[in-house]
């Protein structure tokens, strides 16, 4: 895979992933509309996100897709990087048993109660088979994610000397 088919295949992913998470959040506002009995403003709804206890398992998608972020703006997206990207969107979206408290099972019962979730969620797992698989362990590629921010600043001090 060349460069410009890495960061392609990176930022169809990403794209994929950002619709996907707008659709999560326009869901749960839906609902929480519905259970207050009036249409949240969006600076109410942004601070329950933000405090309330019962949306706390969103931070960890937020999490990944400010470092899938930060890894489409690299000068160069490897074949690691890609590894690390796909492995971690599937660790937390499609992991076959998750634990009770989790995302992917918290994401799993949004996805299986009715809303529309399902179409982005396949598109997701699409443009995922274009990223490179890998069999490392989930260690591995969280110390990856982390090692993009510091390529990314290392990027950033060199464009700005």
């Amino acid at each position: 895979m060349t460069k410009s088919s890495h960061h392609s295949h990176a930022m169809l992913v990403r794209q994929a992933l950002w619709a996907l998470q707008k659709e999560v959040l326009n869901s749960l506002k839906e609902q929480f509309d519905s259970e207050v009995g009036y249409e949240a403003q969006p600076n109410e709804w942004f601070n329950v996100l933000l405090t309330a206890e019962r949306y706390k398992w969103l931070r960890e998608l937020t999490s990944l897709m400010a470092d899938i972020d930060i890894m489409t703006e690299l000068e160069m997206i490897s074949e690691e990087h890609g590894e690390t990207a796909r492995a971690e969107i599937e660790r937390l979206l499609f992991e076959e048993n998750p634990e009770p408290d989790s995302f992917t099972k918290q994401y799993r019962n949004l996805l299986l109660s009715g809303v529309s979730l399902m179409p982005l969620h396949s598109q997701l797992k699409a443009s995922l088979q274009n990223l490179p698989k890998s069999e490392k362990a989930k260690e591995h590629h969280h110390t990856q994610r982390k090692a993009w921010h510091e390529e990314h600043r290392s990027q950033a001090r060199k464009k700005r000397n």
